[in-house]
């Protein structure tokens, strides 16, 4: 990888238009001096509803983040976030004491995704908000494209496997353990879809420049 390429994609990845990246990071460096998740967990399963305040306060700007990364919908991403910690809350009595919360709640955001999808799925055409049927969207429209455009565009093409390695560990800032424990695989799995998906994204921006 150039280190030109390397530079746009970094760029790219906490670029300006991604402001619920921009909140986590401002988050975390707070959240270093906050009760840990998994101390906040263990006090909302003794029924300390505060804890679950807290807990919703540390989590949401990343589990927001990932679910608008995935819809690239704000309202879907919402209502999924919702969704999600109504789930959390329901299976709080399943959370193994001491266990790490990231990734148990990331891999209930990702199922709550997915069956959000396959309901769509097996649903009809849905009609817009003015009562029409959506247009088809074009790819090849003749319009300006700039790379942080050129670099979303790919990452919609790209095999499903590599994004959701690369949203978790580059967009998210999971560990790639912690990503591996969401998808239900291994740490040197995750990290082999992160390479290639990188290398996907690379191809694309150069045939972009072309």
């Amino acid at each position: 990888m150039s280190a030109a390429f390397a530079f746009q994609l970094e760029a790219w990845l906490v670029g300006p238009a991604r402001p619920a990246l921009r909140l986590w990071s401002r988050v975390a460096r707070v959240a270093q001096s906050e009760p840990s998740l998994e101390g906040l967990m263990e006090r909302y399963v003794d029924g300390d509803a505060r804890a679950f305040d807290a807990l919703y306060d540390q989590l949401t700007p990343r589990l927001f983040g990932y679910l608008l990364r995935l819809t690239r919908h704000r309202e879907r991403a919402e209502d999924l976030l919702q969704i999600t910690f109504t789930k959390i809350y329901r299976a709080r009595s399943s959370y193994l004491r001491g266990a790490p919360v990231l990734p148990w709640v990331f891999a209930i955001a990702r199922r709550s995704f997915y069956d959000e999808r396959r309901a769509a799925k097996s649903r009809s055409e849905e009609l817009s908000r003015d009562g029409t049927l959506p247009e088809p969207h074009s790819e090849d429209a003749d319009v300006p494209v700039d790379v942080s455009e050129a670099l979303d565009r790919a990452l919609e093409r790209m095999p499903e496997t590599y994004r959701e390695a690369i949203v978790l560990t580059k967009l998210t800032g999971l560990s790639m353990t912690e990503a591996a424990q969401v998808l239900g695989t291994s740490p040197t799995a995750v990290k082999l879809r992160v390479h290639r998906g990188y290398n996907f994204l690379r191809q694309e921006l150069e045939r972009f420049k072309r």
